[in-house]
């Protein structure tokens, strides 16, 4: 059996970890390892976390970068670093889910192949009613709307659509699209592309870029939840009304990954900068 390592990536915020490690202690399936990954949050995540896992059946690792805005390609690329689990599950740290989502991604496991998810967005109200109860019981029927259900499915439907038109006319596309805090993938995969390129700082495009790598590389994706789903809870965006800080750079990716060059610039074997990490096993 594969050891399976689950990733977050954290920046402040704590009271939503501790919703999305509770929905993951509460799993139909639990993984070996969770490696929280910190963008150097102000709020001491450490301390909160020895106390809040102690009763956790999986180890934990918490690692930690400086704040030096936002950079969460090297703060996932961090964790890739330290992880010992054969196949990874990212789930971003403002992510609670359905029973069997982690043993979807399981259950549905492939080399060559990365399993990505669709998450229902809470409105900011929804978000004030969940609680932990509901969390720890993945009791989320009163709270998501019909609606909210019926656009996991059209995106399902979607997704299922390029992945089969791939598959059987060998296109060049790259959907369906990489969703870093919502996807799953062997680690071997994401080091034949050498993981996140770093050189995305700011918010945008770190995701865009990495799916397109991992297609040319030959690594493809597919959406297979359409019964289990994450939910998003809702919060103010880092970034400024969706400006994305990356555009240039990844214009210019995108050519250069198109006639082949697929690696990252400054990725898992090359990271950017000299910064100094902190790894500490909780555990």
């Amino acid at each position: 059996m594969d050891k399976v390592t689950v990733i977050f990536v954290v920046y402040n915020r704590m009271s939503f970890l501790r919703l999305a490690l509770s929905s993951l202690n509460n799993q139909s399936f639990v993984p070996d390892e969770v490696v929280v990954s910190d963008d150097g949050s102000q709020e001491d995540i450490l301390s909160a976390l020895k106390v809040f896992t102690q009763n956790m059946p999986f180890s934990i690792k918490y690692i930690r970068q400086s704040d030096r805005g936002f950079r969460a390609a090297k703060c996932r690329n961090n964790a890739i670093r330290e992880a010992s689990g054969d196949y990874l599950i990212f789930v971003d740290q403002d992510i609670v889910s359905t029973k069997n989502y982690i043993k979807t991604f399981i259950d549905n496991r492939c080399r060559g192949q990365f399993n990505v998810a669709y998450p229902v967005r809470l409105t900011e109200k929804q978000t004030e009613v969940l609680n932990i109860t509901m969390v720890e019981n993945a009791a989320y029927s009163d709270l998501i709307t019909k609606k909210q259900i019926r656009k996991i499915h059209k995106q399902y439907y979607e997704d299922s659509f390029e992945y089969y038109i791939r598959k059987i006319f060998r296109t060049n596309s790259s959907k369906p699209k990489l969703r870093g805090g919502v996807c799953g993938i062997y680690k071997d995969d994401l080091l034949k592309v050498d993981g996140y390129d770093e050189n995305y700082r700011g918010w945008g495009n770190e995701d865009d870029d990495l799916g397109r790598r991992l297609y040319r590389a030959g690594i493809i994706g597919k959406n297979p939840f359409y019964d289990e789903y994450p939910i998003h809870l809702y919060h103010l965006p880092f970034h400024d009304n969706g400006k994305r800080v990356n555009k240039e750079y990844h214009q210019k990716r995108k050519t250069e990954i198109d006639q082949g060059k697929f690696k990252a610039i400054n990725g898992i074997s090359n990271p950017l900068g000299n910064d100094k990490i902190e790894v500490i096993e909780i555990k």
